[in-house]
Parts: C-alpha cells; structure tokens; sequence
C-alpha cells in the first residue's frame, strides 16, 4: 500500500465512531506502555501530552515572576488534564475495536508517516470538534442542591465537562497546528498573480479567525460550566442546606461574570474574521521580491489589549465577605479560568503571525490620533455623582441591585453618551444650581470612571474590537454616528475603553514590551519545546497596579461632594438668616419716608429680585425639589441678571444726579413715579431680550445648552461693567472737583470722611458695581473642587446682613429708624431735635395762615 493510502487508512480508523473517543482510547494504551513505536511516539507528544501552556514573563532587565493567579491557573490546568474523574463512555471505542485496530496501524508507521499522520489528525479533530462532533453543545446549566450533593451525578457532569475542555483545547491546537501544516506558499511572478494568492491568504485567514470563534464559543460555555462543581469540591461541599442555597446562587452570579468576560472575547474573534477582507498586500519597495501585509486598524493585533487577568479576587473579596465568607475564593477561582483560558487564546493569535513572518512582513495601520489625556467635557453631574458613589461606596456584585438602580446606571450611560457626542469642553456656569447640572472632566478620567470594576459598564462585554470601531467612528465621523456598532446605552462603555487603552498615556494602565516576553508555544507537531519572543502588552501588576489605581480614585473623588452633608445644618442656617436680613432691609425702604425716592425704590426692586432668587432656588427648588433642575438653573440666573440690571439702574441715576446736581429729594413724588415707571421699562426690555434668547438656545436643542450659557453670562459681565464705568466716571468727577477747589484755594478743615465712612462706602461700591456676583460665578468655574465652591456658596448667604448693615446701620439712615420706632411704641415722647423743628414749623404755617383784623380794617 502507498504511504497517502496507509495514512489515510490510520486517520479512518483513528475517526471511527467518533475520532476523540478512539483517540482517548490510543492514549490511554500508549500511558501505560513502556515501550513505544515511532507511530505511537509521535502521537502520544503531539496530541496526547498536556495541552496547556506554561507562560514565562522576562523583560529587557530582569526575570519577573509570574503574578500568584498565573501559577493557580497552571495548577488548574494540570488537575483539569491529569482529572482522576472516570472519563465519559467511550462510545464505540472498546478495547477490541477501532481503539485496537488503530494501535496495530500505528506500530506500522515511520517516523515520516508519523508527522504525516500528525497532520491529517491535527485538520481532522478541528472540524470534527467546530461541527459539534466532539463534544455535546451545553446549556448554560444551573446548578441546584441535588446535582451538587449527589456525588455520582456531579462527579460524572464535571466529567464531561472536562473531557470536553480537553477536547476542545486540544481541537484549538489542532486548528492552529492545521494551519502551520498547510500555509498558503506565495509563489508569483507579476501583480495579478500575487493579488489572487493574496486572496486565497485572506480567505484562509478569515476561516482560521472563524474557526477559533466558533471553538471559543464552546469553551466559554465549557470553561464555565467547571466553576460551580470545582468551587463546590473546593469549599461548598460542609455548607449546611441553608447556606449551600445562598452560595450557589452566589457562584450562578459569579459564573454570569466570567462569562460576560469571556463574551468580549467571542466578539473579537468574530469581529476578526470580518476585518479580514480588509487586509492588503503588496511588494515591499524597498527589498523586491518581499512581501507587506498591510492590516487596518481593526485586526487581530487588537486582541492582546483583553486583560490578561481578571480583578474580581482584588476589587470584591473584601467587598463580598460579609456577605460570602467564601468569596474570595469564589473570586479567585474564576480569575484562575480566565487566565488559563486569556493565555491559549492569545497565543492562537499571535501564533499565526509566527506561521508567515518568514514569508510576508506585517505592517499595521496606526491610529493617527493625538493623546487625549487632557481634553475636558461638560457632563451631566447626576452621573458624575453616580460614578462617584460607586467607586466610593461600592457594592458587592453578588447582591442584586435594585430594579431603579439598574435603570439609572443605563439612564446615566445613555446620558453620558449623549454629553460625549456634544462634546462641549466647557459650559459657563452662572449659579451654584449650575454648577450641581453640569461638571468639566477630564475625558480620560471619566473613561476611567465609567469602565473600573466598580463602575457602570460592568455587565457590558469587552469587544476590543468594537471598541476600537466605535471610538475611531466618534473621532473620525463626529457628525455620523450611524458607523456605531454599539447600541446607544453601551456606547459610552465601549468608547470608553478604547479611548483608556489607545489614547490616555497618563491614565494607561498597560505596558508595551517588546521582544521582552517569552511563551512557550506546545502548538509544534514535534517534541520539541518552541520558544519565541513576541510583542506583548501586559498589566502592570503588585503594588504597581494598586498604587496607579489610588491615584486615580483620588483624582476620582474630587468631584464627590457637591454637597457636603456635614455643613448642610450650617447651611440652612445661612439661609434663614440670609432671608431675614433682606426682608429686614426690604421692609425698612417700604417703612421710611425718607427712602421712597427714586434711588430707594430702585434699592427696594433690587431687594426684592434677589430676596425671590433666594427663596426660588435655595428654598423652592432645593426643599420642595421642584421645578426640574435645568427650569430652576433657568430662573436662578435670570434673576441674577435682573439684579444686575437693577443695579445698572441705581448707578446711573447716581451718576446723573452728581453730573446734574440735583439731589433725589428735590424731585416731587409725580416726578418719582414717572421716573421710576421709565426706569422699570429701561431695566425689563433688555433683561427680556437675554432671558428669552436664552430660553429659545436651550429648549431648541440640548446642542445649544453652551450658547445659552454663554448669553447669561455676556449679559451679567456687560452689566457689571456697565457698573464699573459708572462708579468710575462718579469717583473721576469727585477728584475733578476736589483738584478744582484746591486751585480756587478754597480750604476746608473737616475731612470729607471718617475711617469707618469710607470702609462703608467701599463696600457698597462693591456691592453696587456686582463684582462679588463675578467672584462668585468666577469660583464656580473652578470646576473640580467641589468643596471650595460649597463653601463659597455659603459665603454668599452672608449676603442679606451685609446690606442691612451697609444700607440701614449708618448714620442717615438708622436715626430715622430709631425715632420712627420709637414713635411707633410711644407717640407722645418725641424726641427733643424733633419737638423743636415740629414747634417751630406749627408756629411758622399758624402766623401764614392767621389773617389780622387790624389789616383787614385797614384795606
């Protein structure tokens, strides 16, 4: 017989009935034979051996130890393999059968036919093993107190799933081993030649990407299905009833976690044999006859970004203890799966680069995008203080959350989707209610605070990928978002992702190493050990990571309190006595005679804007919680504006009073009224111009949220100017004519002012020129430090007080306070300087009116 006709008579009878069941059968001679044939050498090292991989890190200076999980996980794989478990009916494969009939082919082999056979098993059990055949196709199973106390039934479901974890890794090996049999052989001569070798290459590639999706996708539901049965003979087997109910349902959640993780995985895999098609090649310029392969962004090259660890055991241990003492094994079990399932994936990937790099030279398509490790973004406040909470308050993932929580952690994601697409970098903050609406973070930063293990993308898988997609669709098609593969509520998480990974160098948390990382490939058909040195990303681990995660959780927490709990009694205090004081000062303009003049009325309004201003956002809106917040963010800076422009008003009427001198006392009361009624026009129309701009910018569309903002605050900075220039042209013309008094020689010896006058006169003129109201606006863009705004938001309930004193303790005004109240308890103890003017003004009005008779006689 030809060796093709004997290879492919072994490889039949190596598939009869199934081809894993007589190849486990083959195996399990050959373990227990002390003398073996060429056939039967060749087979047992390069199928029956340990499928697992052992990973050595080294980098450019030293030998790194590999992290403690890497070494459970290699301690995981060698149980899974050496599994004393009763291995699952052979199903055809009895000793007399195909298993003996195979065995005496075997001794039959050379060394040649051997490797020859090596190839045709290795295609062989892949797509058996991608056509189902290997093993059965799961349910996610849950598990329940029977199956896992009944030691027969769980001994032999943890056996198949095993067997089939075996199976599959070794079909992984298989498939990329096939590939390394039967690479595509560039040979050509001209362009259109190379162009449809470059085809068959790109459709072998693709179906090799397919292929691992498709085995991936078995062992994710295989790798699992192990976490429940082997966590329960670890430590769930002495629970009582009781708590066994609780911890199975703990470890269901935990399985649902890793699986979502290994989800993200699935989809890269797919996504990469999609990408595939992409793919270019063509001579190399500088060297003819050499072949580049040009990949896009999107390829395979992306898959080494996965995590190579997961950080359940290190972010929920402590978390979940109250509630689980057995969590942190839980946990680590879990990492334990993932790291042996990260490292067989991401050698499969890297693997086929190593398959072609003698023949084609790989150059990969670089993201043309500046770091982005200080651009800001205005968010929504509600979600920062959401982020926050979780990273300061976080809650253990084995607890179910609330249905209201779950939809605010979707609402907050589509939210901070909806501010990332806006991309407003800063929006002016006019209030202290603005600033509790919108806050300015650093995009990274925030990133960072969406995607932590703490934060709100943790159901959402990690495609990296997609990921990559849709970040470059953001950056790249701002205006079209259409190009997105993630749905609206997951695209902040997968954006996000990229956005930490690719383009935050501060806030980075992997490291490049090239040519510094070994790992020990078993995917050669021969016994010897391949080592290759590869381009690898990895985490950086130990107190390193714990260290770079404090730092950002500090820099996290700056935004936690724009409230601060503690203050909130002395805050409410502020308040009510701020309240008081205004409508003190209200009421004593409204009392007094003496103050009904223009200038007072004109004070009176100005009183009674920011007394409503008060009690719409700090008591209306802050106790009441109505109206929504961006109505009440609405009303509180155009009440701010309105009493900005009362102020406009008062400055002007005191400028025109020195220019003109005519003092506010000398106009009759009609002459007030007419003046106050033109004043009030003067004040409203622009006022209403701005507040009905900015009302049409933000209630067009949430775009324009900027805009409005930014009309507000043009109107309250004209205004306070407008201030500013009056009080200037008033202060300039006082120094004029105290310059021209001193020329005439006109020499006075009282001084225009005490010490204690002119420190009133310099706070009113603070007072009236508004420039506290842009000190305060001035701190609220301090975006950040929440606290320092807090406390001069307080700082400005002081406010009411400070007017009573400046406007009513002085030396005009208090005296005819004291005597009207004075009058008011006892109206016939008149005060001795107003006996004697009232005395003398009856005698002066009597004498007018009192007609002689001696007069009248006398006409």
């Amino acid at each position: 017989m030809q060796p093709a006709g004997v290879i492919a008579t072994v490889a039949a009878l190596l598939a009869a009935n199934g081809t894993y069941s007589v190849l486990e059968c083959v195996c399990r001679h050959m373990d227990k034979s002390s003398e073996l044939s060429a056939g039967e050498y060749v087979l047992q090292r390069c199928y029956c051996h340990h499928p697992f991989l052992s990973p050595a890190f080294t980098t450019c200076e030293r030998l790194e130890q590999p992290p403690p999980t890497w070494s459970a996980a290699q301690r995981l794989a060698d149980r899974i393999w050496d599994s004393g478990l009763p291995p699952p009916p052979a199903g055809g494969a009895e000793e007399g059968g195909g298993c003996a009939g195979a065995l005496a082919q075997l001794r039959r082999l050379t060394w040649d036919e051997s490797v020859e056979l090596i190839e045709e098993v290795d295609c062989r059990i892949a797509d058996d093993c991608i056509d189902s055949r290997c093993v059965p196709r799961l349910n996610n199973m849950v598990w329940n107190m029977t199956t896992l106390q009944t030691d027969d039934l769980r001994h032999h479901i943890l056996s198949q799933s095993v067997h089939a974890v075996q199976r599959i890794t070794r079909a992984t090996i298989g498939r990329v081993n096939c590939e390394w049999w039967r690479p595509v052989q560039f040979e050509w001569r001209d362009k259109p030649e190379l162009q449809a070798q470059a085809a068959v290459y790109r459709e072998r590639l693709s179906s090799y990407w397919w292929d691992l999706a498709q085995l991936l996708s078995l062992g994710a539901t295989h790798f699992s299905q192990l976490l429940v049965p082997i966590a329960f003979e670890r430590m769930g087997n002495h629970a009582s009833d009781q708590q066994l109910h609780g911890w199975i349902k703990d470890m269901e959640r935990v399985k649902d976690m890793l699986r979502t993780k290994l989800t993200g995985w699935l989809q890269d895999l797919q996504f990469a044999s999609k990408q595939v098609e992409h793919y270019e090649m063509e001579e190399d310029k500088d060297g003819p006859g050499d072949l580049i392969l040009r990949r896009p962004l999107l390829s395979e090259r992306l898959l080494r970004y996965q995590p190579w660890s997961l950080s359940f055991d290190d972010d929920f241990s402590a978390l979940c203890k109250e509630r689980q003492p057995e969590a942190s094994q839980m946990f680590s079990l879990a990492d334990e799966l993932y790291v042996l399932y990260r490292v067989s994936w991401y050698t499969t990937a890297e693997y086929i680069d190593s398959v072609y790099e003698d023949d084609i030279k790989i150059a990969d398509e670089e993201w043309q995008l500046e770091d982005r490790s200080h651009d800001t973004l205005s968010v929504d406040t509600d979600c920062v203080q959401l982020l926050v909470n979780a990273l300061d308050h976080p809650t253990c993932p084995l607890e179910d959350l609330p249905l209201e929580a779950v939809k605010q952690r979707e609402q907050c994601r589509e939210q901070l989707w909806d501010d990332v697409v806006q991309r407003s970098p800063h929006i002016p903050v006019t209030s202290y209610l603005a600033y509790t609406q919108r806050v300015n973070v650093n995009l990274c930063l925030l990133a960072w605070m969406a995607v932590n293990s703490y934060g709100i993308c943790q159901d959402v898988p990690f495609s990296m990928i997609q990921s990559v997609h849709d970040a470059r669709c953001y950056f790249d098609s701002p205006d079209d978002q259409s190009c997105l593969q993630s749905n609206a509520t997951d695209a902040i998480c997968s954006v996000s992702r990229a956005i930490l990974l690719l383009k935050c160098r501060d806030f980075s948390s992997f490291k490049a190493s090239d040519n510094c990382t070994h790992l020990y490939y078993p995917f050669q058909s021969f016994p010897v050990a391949f080592t290759k040195s590869i381009r690898i990303l990895y985490q950086k681990l130990t107190e390193e990571t714990l260290n770079y995660k404090n730092s950002l959780t500090n820099a996290t927490l700056k935004y936690k309190d724009f409230k601060i709990d503690s203050l909130k009694p002395l805050e409410m205090s502020f308040i009510l006595v701020n309240i008081i004081f205004r409508f003190s000062t209200a009421g004593v303009y409204m009392y007094l005679p003496q103050l009904r003049n223009l200038p007072g009325k004109i004070l009176l309004s100005f009183q009674i804007t920011c007394t409503v201003q008060i009690l719409c956002s700090e008591v209306v809106y802050r106790m009441a919680g109505v109206p929504d917040l961006p109505t009440a963010v609405l009303i509180d800076s155009a009440l701010t504006l309105l009493s900005c422009i009362w102020l406009n008003s008062f400055c002007y009427h005191m400028y025109s009073c020195v220019r003109h001198l005519r003092l506010p006392n000398q106009l009759l009361p009609a002459e007030v009224s007419q003046l106050f009624r033109r004043e009030m026009l003067c004040v409203f129309i622009p006022w209403s111009i701005v507040c009905v701009a900015a009302v049409a910018l933000e209630k067009t569309s949430k775009h324009y949220l900027i805009h409005s903002r930014i009309v507000v605050l043009a109107g309250i900075s004209v205004s306070v100017a407008f201030n500013l220039v009056c009080l200037g042209l008033i202060g300039y013309m006082y120094l004029r004519n105290r310059c021209s008094m001193r020329q005439l020689e006109i020499v006075d010896n009282k001084k225009f002012a005490s010490k204690k006058q002119y420190l009133f006169m310099s706070v009113k003129a603070i007072i009236l020129s508004g420039i506290g109201i842009i000190i305060r606006i001035g701190f609220h863009q301090a975006q950040g430090i929440a606290q320092l705004v807090y406390y001069i938001h307080l700082a400005t309930m002081v406010q009411g007080p400070v007017l009573f004193v400046c406007f009513v303790c002085n030396g005009t005004t208090l005296p005819l306070l004291k005597n009207r109240t004075l009058l008011w308890w006892d109206p016939t103890n008149i005060p001795a300087g107003l006996e004697l003017c009232s005395a003398a003004e009856r005698n002066l009005a009597r004498r007018n009116n009192e007609q002689s008779p001696f007069s009248e006689s006398s006409l």
